[in-house]
């Protein structure tokens, strides 16, 4: 089976489910459609820590990454897709879960999305996956 990714939320879900040897080929491969910009970090650590740094190290990846121009309202759409994939994700996360999320940044030229996908925990034998999704327009 072969998933084509046709569409903005496409490409950022599966930039973010990509194992570390599959990244570089999927960057790779987007490059080459030149239709989407794309960066990519990981934020993990303690719900309250992960909150208070999400926005912030998904800003950063999409501004260094040129997903994003350094500018209000490119900023503020960020902003938003990243609060909303945030909401998503952690709302029924127990107060001081660990969590490792890989985070995607994708843009075209009228919308970006935030993917987070990773797994959660409370305690070790409860670990499991997690997704998270928000979009803005540009």
């Amino acid at each position: 089976m072969y998933v084509f990714p046709d569409k903005i939320g496409k490409v950022a879900l599966m930039a973010a489910m990509t194992s570390k040897e599959e990244e570089g080929e999927f960057k790779a491969w987007l490059a080459q459609t030149q239709e989407y910009k794309i960066g990519i970090t990981v934020v993990s650590g303690c719900k309250s820590q992960v909150s208070k740094s999400f926005v912030k190290s998904m800003i950063n990846c999409a501004v260094q990454n040129e997903v994003i121009h350094h500018c209000t309202g490119h900023i503020h759409a960020a902003i938003h897709a990243g609060l909303e994939c945030l909401k998503g994700l952690t709302s029924d996360v127990a107060a001081e879960s660990s969590l490792k999320l890989k985070v995607a940044v994708v843009s075209d030229k009228k919308w970006i999305c935030v993917v987070a996908y990773g797994v959660s925990a409370y305690h070790p034998l409860t670990n499991h996956e997690r997704v998270g999704m928000g979009f803005m327009h540009i």
